[in-house]
Order: C-alpha cells, then structure tokens, then sequence
C-alpha cells in the first residue's frame, strides 16, 4: 500500500496542468499585445521623425542659399514685389523673397509658399518645385528681411517663420520653426 501512496503522489494532474496553462496563455497574451503596441508606437514615431526632418531639411535649404545670395527684396502676400525691383526691407514680413543667388546670376531664386508647400523658384516664376513633402501642409511662411536697402549700414539678414502641420497616419502633428540668417557676403 504504500506503493501506491508514492505512485499517486509523484506528477501534476490534469487539472493542474490545464491551471497553469491556462494562466501562462493569458500571460502570453498581454505580453504580446504590449509588444505590438510599442511595435506600432515606434513606427508611428519614425514616420514622424522622418516627415519633421524633412521640414528642418527644407528650413536648413532655404538658410544656407540665403545665407549664400544677395540682393534680398521681399513680396508681399498678394505676390507683387515691394518696392519694385530695388531691395527693400520687410519689417512687417513678407509672403516670399527674392534673391540673387550664390553664383551670382541675376535675381533667379525665391522662396514662396504656394497651395500648402513651401517652393523654391528659379527665373522668379518659371521654375517652382516644391522643397517639402505631400504630407507636410504649411499654413504660413514669413520672411523679415532688414538691412537690404541701398544704403543700409546694418548687415542684410533674414528672420524666417513657418508654421504648418504633418500628417502622420491621418493625425496632424502641428509645428513652428523659426530662424535667423545674416549674409555671409556683406561689405
């Protein structure tokens, strides 16, 4: 008899087993649903990521051939040039800027926002391509330019303004970037 004592006491029952099955499933189960949420969380953050440093890249563009070029005149919002075709300040900011470029060609370069994407054009209106992504929407686009008057002792500069918002998986994600440039080539 105690042989058979020994024999029932050894191993786990059905029941037992199906006990802690059943609670390692269900373990199981909320792990896997954390790690598909932070799966979907990363890629929604990289899709992000990738469309706001296309805004930085398109902002860093527009510095760096600013910085470069010359001869700054503003327009206003409506499009028309402000103050002819001399360079003038813009105080108050205007809707896009014209400029002569690095290579010193004459006044071929703007930057304007058009339809929701900021665009740089060459030969003032002929060429425009677009510098941003389809799903970057920009609402505004300002250019403060000062010091580009004939005359001017202060260094020609630029203050930029953009603001607008990324769509990223049918949710907008607002932003604002702003910068400042001087010109390099000031005499």
């Amino acid at each position: 008899m105690n042989i058979f004592n020994i024999n029932r006491n050894k191993g786990f029952t059905l029941i037992e087993i199906m006990v802690a099955s059943s609670i390692f499933m269900v373990v199981m189960l909320v792990v896997m649903g954390a790690l598909v949420s932070v799966s979907y969380a990363a890629k929604e953050a990289q899709a992000l990521r990738t469309a706001m440093d296309n805004v930085n890249f398109a902002m860093e563009s527009m510095t760096r051939s600013l910085r470069t070029g010359t001869n700054y005149t503003c327009v206003s919002p409506g499009g028309t040039t402000m103050g002819g075709s001399q360079n003038i300040d813009c105080i108050d900011g205007g809707g896009a800027i014209i400029f002569t470029s690095q290579d010193g060609s004459v006044r071929d370069t703007a930057y304007k926002l058009e339809d929701g994407t900021v665009k740089k054009c060459t030969n003032i209106a002929t060429n425009c391509l677009s510098i941003v992504s389809p799903n970057v929407n920009v609402n505004r686009l300002v250019f403060y330019v000062k010091g580009s008057a004939p005359g001017d002792l202060v260094q020609p500069s630029v203050y930029i303004l953009m603001r607008g918002s990324v769509k990223v998986k049918n949710v907008d994600h607002p932003f604002a970037l702003q910068t400042f440039v001087s010109q390099r080539s000031w005499e």
